[in-house]
């Protein structure tokens, strides 16, 4: 509790002094080399996250023969010196 009041005046602060009134807002527009904004979130992903259960099952088969690439290719360099 005291805590919160020692700190809600610096993020306050912090707060207003990131949006001065001083300085006005410019249009730089999009040029072919600048991020186009869509206006929704995810709008600009390769994959679609709208089934949770199929991105989940997506994502969890890419990490997992990123990480175990390396493993595998140990054992086989391994097995076919033995040879």
């Amino acid at each position: 509790m005291l805590a919160r009041q020692a700190i809600r005046p610096i993020v306050q602060a912090v707060r207003k002094h990131g949006h001065s009134s001083h300085s006005p807002v410019t249009y730089t527009g999009q040029g072919p080399q600048s991020f186009v904004n869509d206006g929704w979130a995810s709008a600009r992903l390769p994959f679609n996250v709208n089934n949770k259960w199929a991105f989940a099952t997506k994502a969890i088969v890419f990490l997992s023969v990123g990480f175990w690439a390396p493993f595998i290719v140990v054992e086989y360099q391994l097995r076919k010196a033995n040879q």
